[in-house]
This record gives C-alpha cells, sequence and structure tokens, in this order.
C-alpha cells in the first residue's frame, strides 16, 4: 500500500515484527489498536499471529478490514458480477458535481466562501462524487457492508493516489503536482487469505483496552501535535460516506470529536497511565519517536511502573511534509518492550 502517513512504519515494519515474534507465543493473539494504514497488523498476520487490529478514526477501519479480512468471500451479486466488474462499473460512471467538487476543487466554491480548493482537479473532485454516491446506493439496496467497505478502501487510495499535497491533508498545494494531473481511477486490492480470523474494531484505544482478550499489545500513538482526524479529514469523510460543513481555507470537517489526548503534551501521560493499566497483556510494545512529547528518559521511567522494560533504536530518515523543512536528516525511532508486572 503506497500511503504517504505520519507515523506510518513500513520502512521498520519487518525489524518491530521479528522482534515481537521472539516473545509471544505461537499463533499468539496480538492487539494494534492504534493501527493506522494497518501496516503492523498486516506484518503480525503475516507472521502467523491471531490480530485485533482498531483505531478510533473510520478510515483506518477500512484499510484494516481490506488487509486482514478482504479474502472473504463477498457476494457483489446484487450490483455486479465480481469484485472486478464492481470496479469497473465505478469507473466507468459519469461524473457528479456534487459535495467534492463544490469544497475540493480548483472549479468549486466553497459554501463559507473560501476561495477554490485545489486538493483536486475539477474532473477528479467529480468522480470522487459520483463513485461514492453509487457506492452509498448500492449500500442502501442491500450491497453487504464488508462488500462496501472494501470499495470505500480502494476508493481512499485512489483519491490518496491524484491528491494535490504535500503529505497530508492539512491543506493543499498552490501548485499541481504531476500525480493530481492524472485521472483518477480504483484498483483491485491484494487479497490475502490468512487461517487465522482476525478481529477489526473502532474505538478509542482508552476505551477499548480493557475489552481485548490478548498476549501482547503493540502501540503507536501520536508523538505531536499534529492531529490524524484533521490532517486527514477528506479520508475520514470518504469513511463516513457524510458530508460535514468544511471550515476554514483548508475545509476542514470537526475533528475534535476524534481528539487523541496523545497529541497534547498536558494529557499525554495520563493517556499511556490510562492504556496501560487497562491492557491484559504480558507483552507491549510501543513505538515512540524521539521527538515525542514524552521524553526518552522520562517515558522510560513511566513504562517501569508497570514492569520491566527495555528500549530498542532503530534510525530512520526524518519525515518531511516539503522541503523547506529544516530539521536533521534521521531521528531515532525507538521501540519500548515492556513485560508488565502481574499480582
Amino acid at each position: 500500500m503506497a500511503y504517504r502517513y505520519l507515523g506510518n512504519k513500513t520502512r521498520i515494519s519487518d525489524w518491530i515484527a521479528d522482534i515481537v515474534m521472539e516473545k509471544i507465543p505461537e499463533n499468539g493473539r496480538i492487539a494494534d489498536p492504534m493501527c493506522g494504514t494497518a501496516t503492523m497488523s498486516e506484518a503480525f498476520a503475516d507472521r502467523g499471529l491471531n490480530v485485533v487490529a482498531s483505531d478510533q478514526l473510520k478510515f483506518p477501519i477500512l484499510h484494516a478490514k481490506a488487509r486482514l479480512q478482504s479474502a472473504h468471500k463477498y457476494d457483489f451479486s446484487k450490483v455486479a458480477i465480481s469484485y472486478e466488474d464492481a470496479l469497473q462499473q465505478l469507473n466507468d460512471l459519469e461524473t457528479i458535481n456534487g459535495f467534492f467538487w463544490k469544497e475540493y476543487s480548483a472549479q468549486g466554491l466553497p459554501v463559507n466562501g473560501a476561495k477554490p480548493r485545489k486538493y483536486f482537479t475539477g474532473e477528479n473532485a467529480s468522480k470522487i462524487d459520483a463513485i461514492r454516491a453509487k457506492i452509498i446506493q448500492w449500500r442502501s439496496i442491500g450491497l453487504n457492508d464488508d462488500a462496501c467497505d472494501l470499495l470505500l478502501h480502494d476508493l481512499i487510495l485512489a483519491v490518496n493516489d491524484v491528491a494535490n499535497i504535500a503529505g497530508t491533508y492539512g491543506y493543499y498545494r498552490s501548485s499541481w503536482n504531476n500525480s493530481s494531473l492524472k485521472p483518477l481511477e480504483l484498483k483491485a486490492s491484494k487479497r490475502v487469505s490468512y487461517s487465522n480470523l482476525h478481529t477489526v474494531l473502532q474505538g478509542k484505544v482508552e476505551d477499548t483496552a480493557s475489552k481485548l482478550n490478548i498476549d501482547a499489545c503493540y502501540l503507536d500513538p501520536p508523538y505531536t501535535k499534529r492531529q490524524y482526524a484533521g490532517n486527514y479529514h477528506i479520508l475520514e469523510t470518504l469513511a463516513q460516506e457524510d458530508m460535514p460543513t468544511p471550515a476554514g481555507e483548508g475545509g476542514l470537517r470537526d475533528w475534535s470529536p476524534q481528539a487523541s489526548d496523545y497529541c497534547y503534551k498536558r494529557h499525554v501521560r495520563s493517556a499511556f497511565h490510562k492504556t496501560i493499566k487497562q491492557l491484559d497483556a504480558r507483552w507491549i510494545f510501543l513505538s515512540y519517536s524521539e521527538d515525542g512529547h514524552i521524553p526518552e528518559n522520562e517515558l522510560l521511567d513511566l513504562l517501569s511502573e508497570y514492569g520491566n522494560v527495555e528500549r530498542l533504536e532503530m534510525p530512520l530518515e526524518r519525515y518531511r511534509s516539503n522541503s523547506k523543512v529544516n530539521k536533521n536528516g534521521h531521528v531515532q525511532e525507538h521501540l519500548y518492550v515492556l513485560e508488565k508486572n502481574y499480582g
């Protein structure tokens, strides 16, 4: 899955998964409750673990379902001959100048009076409107939710391919990048069959932690003030199948109900305590950057309240949303391995 996503672990997924496999039993059950694009969930599943993936946002849930459950034999017969035929029908739709064209295209007229937002060309935005309307209509006539969610996942990936952004959806580029001028096209997702029946849930980790029956948990929380709900608002709107009232010049949906306490310096420590206390798992693996709100020695002290902790390090090239960011070229990604005390 080619995807520029804040904190994505694609480059170090094998390193993390191999460390996890040294600690937990064969065919063990592991939770990935901040799964994002589900990169780590897939890495764990590929190694034979039984995965519980979750996130508080809706669009990561679509990705997790597609990566862990899409080999299920979904029935597209209500609307198409096959999955591939359904995708072709969506790609062949006549365009509609609807919500996305109005709010997020260069030809649009935002309802709040902002200047047209160049997230997409007018043609691609009107294609998004047509496809999302058709998926909603198919859902209403009885195409099952799993099949519709797989098509939404494919739409999100296609949208991400043609979005005129520097990396996130916090704002659009002033000039067009080459990929944004290409026509939007849905492509079939890889469908992998697993022997385990993996679970996908939605909810904040602080709320779902106590409900998990697991051997281990992999935590990958936000570590800066950048809220995922705001930075990926367009993808969340696609996943929610709604039409919120976009605010400001960037057209963000109201993301405050989905704000993460891990993004606030004043709340992050209590969020960690609440989560770890509720996790009934021997092993907790935590990804955290040296740039995080909590300095590494303080985080070691916090985790040590719950058991024995080891910190491992991996250097990574630093994420840049644009070429003008003036930061050192590498950052240390830390993996904390906590064996919890019991009794």
